[in-house]
């Protein structure tokens, strides 16, 4: 049995876009929509028995007609070749009011035929056209279905969040005794678990994470653990497999160096844990140009010759320009414009003039960055700033820092 495993579809993602006047969609709109059609053809390509999409489809809770529509046009060609699919509900999907309904729930609502969703922690058992598939459903867990309680109401968050891992792993520690030992098994969880490494999620989220441990998820008679949430794609388990396909599209700068893709799953009769291989799609790329003109004798030139060595057609690109107070009137914002329309980027996300300031100055830029978080790089970048050493030097440090972070972002 072979399945296709996706997730963090954010269907509804428009920063860096703009209105495409072909179809009245905006730009990056179309960038997570052609995403998912690859991602789902790769899945008819592979002959895939079922599609499990690990939660979040859209931005948010209150997707928009347009949004709906374009999401249930490619269902309907994946339903079409009588591949079911499954559905989990993610941070993104579910409302945090009682009563009202999630993003999805209206494939629920109809009852479309083959469609499931999984808004609770349940067993399902789909039937495929290789046979029935077990799928135990972990949605994202919702934290006002609980606090509803009288006797949880008052609880403070720590013992919250300890009643709600109580319960959480109680279900899970049942579940070896309901599974059918004779049917293919696979968890579904959309949230994070505690080896995880983190990206742009961060600052997408809506709600706090309940974290699980990689034990708990790993109950017996599980093949594998098809995981949403988390937009690097990574290993969060060998056994048996416990993986987060990543997102399929890129969000900002921070997912610069990710590869986004899907992953192809195939499962074997008698309980084995399954294979599983990353195939990667073709995400829009993104592109950081950092420019350090303080030593420059001619700015302008230096600048458009940095820009000239770049291959930036069809990408989301930023400029980071490092200038001297006095060089910052003389900087022609408007020709880089003109010079990165002319090479036929897909969008200018921002030209930031990084202008040499004191040290009181500087260190009270760098608080603030600390207040909303630095990746390594950029942590990097203020230290060496912060050094006595010159610039040519600084910038040999950031490209070798630059090649390691691709390495290692590279690896599997």
């Amino acid at each position: 049995m072979k399945l296709l495993h996706l997730a963090d579809i954010h269907i509804g993602m428009e920063n860096y876009g703009r209105l495409d006047s072909a179809t009245g969609l905006n730009t990056r709109l179309i960038d997570y929509l052609d995403r998912l059609d690859e991602a789902l053809q790769i899945g008819l390509d592979e002959q895939v028995d079922l599609v499990l999409l690990a939660g979040d489809v859209y931005k948010n809770r209150s997707p928009n007609p347009t949004h709906q529509r374009e999401f249930a046009r490619r269902l309907r060609k994946v339903l079409k070749a009588n591949i079911p699919v499954f559905i989990l509900i993610g941070n993104h999907d579910v409302s945090a009011a009682a009563g009202k309904a999630h993003s999805v729930e209206i494939f629920d609502t109809l009852a479309v035929e083959g469609v499931t969703i999984a808004h609770r922690m349940q067993l399902h058992t789909i039937d495929t056209l290789a046979g029935p598939l077990q799928i135990a459903a972990v949605p994202w867990i919702n934290r006002q279905a609980i606090l509803t309680k009288d006797d949880l109401r008052n609880l403070p968050f720590a013992e919250l969040d300890a009643e709600l891992l109580r319960r959480v792993g109680a279900w899970l520690d049942a579940l070896p005794s309901r599974l059918d030992p004779s049917l293919p098994a696979v968890l579904a969880f959309h949230g994070s678990v505690a080896n995880a490494t983190y990206g742009a999620e961060r600052s997408v989220m809506l709600g706090n994470d309940l974290v699980l441990p990689p034990s708990l998820l790993a109950q017996p008679g599980i093949q594998y653990i098809a995981l949403g949430h988390i937009h690097r794609h990574q290993t969060a388990g060998e056994h048996p497999p416990a993986i987060y396909p990543g997102s399929i599209e890129r969000i900002d700068f921070s997912e610069e160096h990710e590869e986004k893709g899907v992953v192809i799953v195939e499962l074997e009769a008698g309980g084995a844990p399954a294979s599983w291989r990353f195939v990667p799609v073709h995400a829009r790329p993104f592109r950081t140009v950092r420019i350090d003109v303080r030593e420059a004798a001619d700015i302008n030139a230096r600048i458009s010759s940095a820009l000239s060595k770049h291959s930036l057609a069809d990408t989301v690109v930023r400029v980071i320009v490092s200038a001297t107070q006095d060089q910052r009137a003389l900087i022609d914002e408007n020709a880089m414009r003109k010079q990165l329309e002319e090479a036929e980027v897909a969008s200018i996300a921002s030209i930031v003039i990084d202008v040499e300031r004191n040290s009181r100055a500087r260190y009270a830029a760098v608080a603030d960055e600390l207040q909303e978080g630095l990746t390594p790089r950029r942590a990097l970048e203020l230290y060496l700033h912060s050094s006595k050493i010159s610039a040519a030097r600084r910038k040999r440090l950031l490209d070798a820092a630059d090649e390691l972070i691709k390495q290692v972002n590279a690896e599997p």
